[in-house]
């Protein structure tokens, strides 16, 4: 039968239907999800608490006797001096954990003394440091592991890796959300193996690390009970090369608005670069905000949070936050009246976080793209930040 519509249009293309978009990357699948002691890094926390009493965790019982046993018996001088000149040269935690973490593991020295180069110039010669830290754990390894503290910390060791082994059905429920939301491609995010450490009896329950520098496998430190900062460590292998990538985007004025966008509070605590800001904001406003179908706070909501304070709790955050006390002092306040009293003065000062207010806009347009599963988070990012900045 003739068309009709070619006779009469000659020139006009018929319509064409909306083609749907197809997937160009492979979901990572869910990873390999063990319960594994990290002898390295468990020795590097002694020898921390061990050359400053009031490092890490204070109040658990293992803590308080861990203090006890390294005052009765002292670190020699010479072990002393070199965890001294180590902060004294500017390495920071992060680079000596990851460090630490070679101990036993010799294939994974490559990587880790590779990833320090690249991202830690800071560290002056990182081989030099990596050789002084293993015999720094290997001495203080064959003294202390034949004390009865050691004993003690291998039982609370033990005892939380049966409690996080009748876990692993819920741990694994969170990672695979995670994994469903930001549809991380598997050639960005190589995780094959996400290793749980034991809770640190020495590390604060409210921190945690995330160390990604072995090929296929993630290491998390965060304490058993505090599920954020668990999911918050793992999101950093996904988010963090994301941020890589966009960073190669990015003008030198736009990583420098960044930096301008991001809370003084912030910028405290992790400093100015915009790759970190970045990537904490990213992980941060998807965990501490949009999960829990909350926005971004604004000064009427950080007034009531802080209405519900007694001098008692604000007394003891001055003590324990020394950015916190330096944040009071510029303004003066001492009593948690002072702090009610200058809340929005402070507020604009140190709270207001214009990097978060765009990452969440962002967020909400990504979680309402029309092609949910042709489209990835990465690639999301990629194609709409940069004009955003």
């Amino acid at each position: 039968m003739e068309n009709f519509e070619s006779h009469f249009y000659p020139n006009m293309e018929k319509p064409k239907e909306l083609e749907k978009k197809e997937t160009t990357f492979e979901v990572m699948k869910t990873p390999e999800i063990v319960i594994q002691e990290e002898k390295g890094a468990q020795l590097f926390s002694l020898l921390l608490k061990a050359e400053n009493p009031e490092w890490g965790e204070t109040e658990t019982p293992l803590a308080k006797e861990a203090v006890d046993y390294f005052r009765d018996n002292p670190l020699n001088p010479k072990t002393i001096k070199t965890i001294k000149d180590f902060h004294a040269q500017g390495i920071d935690e992060e680079t000596l954990y990851n460090l630490a973490l070679t101990y036993r593991h010799p294939e994974r020295a490559e990587k880790v003394l590779e990833m320090a180069t690249k991202y830690k110039p800071h560290v002056k010669n990182p081989e030099e440091v990596h050789q002084k830290l293993l015999a720094l754990l290997e001495s203080f390894d064959q003294t202390f592991s034949a004390s009865p503290l050691a004993e003690k910390f291998a039982t609370e060791i033990e005892r939380d890796r049966s409690e996080r082994l009748t876990r692993l059905a819920e741990t694994r429920k969170r990672i695979e959300s995670l994994i469903d939301f930001f549809k991380p491609d598997s050639k960005t995010t190589d995780v094959r193996k996400l290793s749980f450490v034991p809770t640190d009896s020495l590390y604060r329950a409210n921190s945690g690390r995330n160390f990604s520098a072995f090929p296929g496998e993630q290491i998390i430190i965060s304490h058993i009970d505090n599920i954020d900062n668990q999911d918050h460590e793992f999101s950093h292998g996904i988010v963090n090369p994301i941020v890589e990538k966009l960073s190669q985007q990015l003008t030198d004025e736009q990583k420098e608005k960044i930096s301008q966008l991001a809370s003084e509070k912030f910028k405290q605590d992790y400093g100015d670069g915009h790759f970190s800001l970045l990537c904490e904001e990213f992980i941060r406003t998807y965990n501490d905000v949009l999960k829990r179908g909350e926005r971004p706070q604004t000064y009427e909501d950080f007034a009531r949070k802080i209405s519900g304070i007694s001098e008692e709790q604000f007394q003891k955050e001055l003590a324990q936050s020394k950015n916190f006390k330096a944040r009071c002092e510029e303004f003066g306040i001492t009593t948690i009246e002072d702090f009610k009293n200058k809340s929005q003065e402070y507020f604009e000062r140190f709270e207001k976080n214009q990097l978060r207010d765009l990452i969440f806009e962002i967020y909400q347009e990504y979680s309402s793209r029309p092609n949910k599963e042709a489209e990835n988070f990465e690639q999301f990012v990629l194609a709409k930040f940069s004009a955003r900045i």
